[in-house]
Order: C-alpha cells, then sequence, then structure tokens
C-alpha cells in the first residue's frame, strides 16, 4: 500500500467549527492556491478504528508540522453514483508543496510508523492536485455534499464544456440550488495511486431534493450523454463533513 500523509488521521479531529443559534454543527474549509493539496479516499477495517486513530495517529502527529501540513477537511462517504470506490471517507489536506510531501515520506520517523496505519485500511487511494485560487467555504452538518472525480478522454474531454454551457444556466435554479464549491485539477505527478483529470467538490443546497429536481429537466437530460462521453469513467459521492 502507498504511503498516506499522516493528516488522513488528523482531519477527522482538525476541521474547525462553530456553532450557531442552533445545534447544528458548522464550519469552514479552505484551498489555497499554490500549495499542494493531497486527495485520500479510504476505507478502516472494523474493529482497527482505535489502531487508526489512537497508535498511529498519537505517533504521526508531531511530525507534521516541519512539512507546512495542514488539514483542510475530511468527510464520509453517505452514497456512490458512480465509480467503483469502496471509499469509506474522502479526506483533503495540505502541503506547503510536492518537495516537502516527498520529504515528509522519507521521514525516519514515520516510516517506522507507517505499517501501523496501513494494517488498519483495507483500502486507500492518494493522489495530487491544485487548485487555481484562494478558497474558504462554510460548511454545516446537514449539508449535500457532492464529490466527483472525472477522468477524461483526450479525444473528447471538449464536450464537458459544451455539457456544462447547457447545464449550468440551471443551477440557481430556487428548486435546484447547486453551487461549484473547488475545481481541483491534477498536479501530473506519477506519485500516488489516484489520478483523475479533474475534481468538482459541490454543494447541493436544496440538498436530494434539487439534486433530482435537477435530473429531470430537459437540458439536463438532453446533455448528460455530453458529459459521460467526456468522462467514460468517474467516482461521483455523496459526502458528509465530519464536524467536531
Amino acid at each position: 500500500m502507498k504511503i498516506l500523509s499522516i493528516l488522513s488521521t488528523l482531519f477527522i479531529l482538525s476541521l474547525s467549527f462553530t456553532f450557531g443559534a442552533t445545534e447544528e454543527k458548522t464550519g469552514e474549509i479552505t484551498f489555497k492556491k499554490g500549495t499542494l493539496v493531497e486527495v485520500a479516499l479510504l476505507t478502516i477495517q472494523p474493529g482497527k478504528e482505535i489502531q487508526f486513530y489512537e497508535e498511529y495517529f498519537s505517533q504521526a502527529l508531531p511530525l507534521a508540522p516541519k512539512y507546512g501540513a495542514r488539514p483542510i477537511g475530511s468527510f464520509m462517504v453517505e452514497k456512490r453514483d458512480q465509480g467503483n470506490s469502496p471509499a469509506q471517507m474522502v479526506i483533503f489536506f495540505e502541503w506547503e508543496s510536492l518537495e516537502k510531501k516527498r520529504a515528509f515520506e522519507k521521514d525516519f520517523d514515520f516510516l517506522k510508523i507507517v505499517n501501523i496505519r496501513n494494517d488498519a485500511l483495507s483500502f486507500l487511494n492518494t493522489g495530487y492536485f491544485q487548485v487555481d485560487k484562494d478558497i474558504t467555504y462554510s460548511l454545516k452538518e446537514s449539508g449535500t455534499y457532492e464529490f466527483a472525480a472525472l477522468w477524461l478522454d483526450p479525444n473528447n474531454a471538449q464536450k464537458l464544456e459544451q455539457y456544462f454551457q447547457a447545464v449550468l444556466p440551471l443551477v440557481s435554479d430556487p428548486k435546484i440550488q447547486f453551487e461549484l464549491i473547488a475545481q481541483l485539477s491534477s498536479l501530473g505527478v506519477e506519485d500516488k495511486n489516484y489520478h483523475p483529470n479533474i475534481i468538482f467538490f459541490s454543494e447541493w443546497k436544496k440538498g436530494l431534493e434539487g439534486r433530482n429536481e435537477l435530473a429531470t429537466r430537459k437540458a439536463f437530460k438532453d446533455n448528460l450523454h455530453l458529459r459521460e462521453t467526456a468522462s467514460p469513467y468517474k467516482d461521483l459521492l455523496l459526502i458528509k463533513p465530519i464536524l467536531n
């Protein structure tokens, strides 16, 4: 199993949060331009949660600061709509640079404990991405969020833009209310094992009701084939933020 950043454990506990007038938990997620964004999809083996969170975490945590590591956010997978990923969680985290991340993976103290983590996981995919602008976005526990990772067919990639041109005018409809939070592009390096060309991280502000409403619209149905031709394989997951 390839080495995963220690922050795949940190996110469970480290996403900042506040409490509003109600008891619903809220928080903020921030992506920064010019940094390395590592995306991890993982599943913990039943019965090995303590091994993953406590035995590995307590030793890995002190190693993070000198490599410019910063938690972005972690999410539980609620539903898999497309793709064959068995991931239980989706995790975003930041490194100062690719060089810092590679240096971390050679750290002797990390190498001594990585098998504790490896043994606790039944599935792990990770990859490196970047954003083209700084983004800060508010999350809420009851929100409906979507993780869409697309592998593009180079001969048909332009059809994705055609799909967006047809469908995006619908997203602000009061019955739909879709908002793109972040668009992450592949860093284009062979490190790790998760290499979609692009990831869209979004919120359905009307929840599943809005998502289902979009699926009934003529513009969506008439142009869906463009998206599918542009990206024959994709991971499409509904996810819920982990907020303490």
